[in-house]
């Protein structure tokens, strides 16, 4: 199926989550695509949209943040209504102190952006000096840029595929506060996708904000034995009467059972729509 593209775009790059997650998909399928790495999930997505021979590997859920909205929320407003998503996978968050030097305890200065920051708060205070001086840098791959105007005794936060790219030393690994933060990336494309027996659908739907009406759509899956994964609700365009319903179940949407579970939910539903069924890799 990946073959039939020709090039994948990334969220970010410079050693980012989304390009460890694409490394994953290459080895997984044999793959080699041209990358493109863009700046936020909207533009990816955008370009997706416009062009059907490439695939975006986005991140969609965070183990400590729940789901990513922009990436949901984007996703279910393509001008082309095909795109879906294909696969995912889940990447084990590992942020890490790196430098040109390989001595930890020489580091006197940090670069990195405010998310980084935030996220290893924890370490920064414990196992760094108190008097750190921190460079503010956009995004990962700026940070590692940037390390090059500075002397041996600063160092980065980024993953080791940042180390890997930039020919730089890991000094310490796991520094994030949260030790079992996941991230799960999903692959989206304009593709097809045929049922394997270890599949996962997802779909959205627009409801009428009343009473009961979660409750009619979950006794549908009951009814069916189909078990649901995850759910998660949000108004649309600050609609309080109208929300969009959002479920990941078991299944593929091409199995039998799944077509009249899809067909029992449409008199419950003001639409509906499939944003993919996928497995793993």
């Amino acid at each position: 199926m990946f073959k039939d593209f020709n090039e994948v775009i990334c969220l970010g790059m410079g050693g980012s989550y989304s390009e460890i997650a694409k490394d994953k998909l290459f080895k997984t399928y044999d793959l080699y695509l041209y990358q493109r790495s863009l700046n936020s999930i909207k533009e990816c997505i955008e370009y997706v949209d416009e062009f059907s021979n490439a695939i975006a590997i986005l991140p969609v859920e965070t183990s400590y943040k729940g789901i990513i909205r922009e990436t949901i929320d984007n996703l279910i407003l393509t001008k082309n209504q095909n795109i879906q998503i294909l696969a995912e996978t889940i990447i084990p968050v590992n942020d890490c102190i790196l430098s040109k030097t390989t001595e930890f305890y020489s580091i006197m200065g940090l670069i990195a952006n405010p998310n980084a920051l935030g996220k290893c708060k924890r370490f920064i205070k414990e196992e760094m000096p108190r008097q750190l001086n921190v460079v503010m840098a956009d995004n990962m791959d700026e940070s590692a840029r940037l390390l090059n105007n500075y002397n041996l005794t600063y160092s980065i936060i980024g993953t080791s595929k940042t180390a890997e790219l930039y020919n730089l030393n890991v000094l310490k690994e796991h520094i994030e506060d949260d030790k079992d933060n996941n991230r799960r990336f999903i692959v989206i494309g304009d593709g097809i996708t045929k049922s394997t027996g270890n599949d996962k659908t997802s779909i959205v739907m627009f409801l009428d904000d009343k009473q009961g009406a979660l409750m009619d759509i979950v006794q549908v899956f009951v009814k069916y034995n189909i078990n649901i994964t995850q759910i998660n609700s949000k108004m649309m365009n600050n609609r309080a009467e109208e929300q969009a319903v959002f479920m990941d179940f078991d299944g593929h949407k091409d199995d039998e059972v799944i077509q009249l579970l899809l067909k029992d939910l449409e008199p419950n539903c003001k639409s509906i729509r499939v944003i993919g069924s996928y497995t793993s890799f």
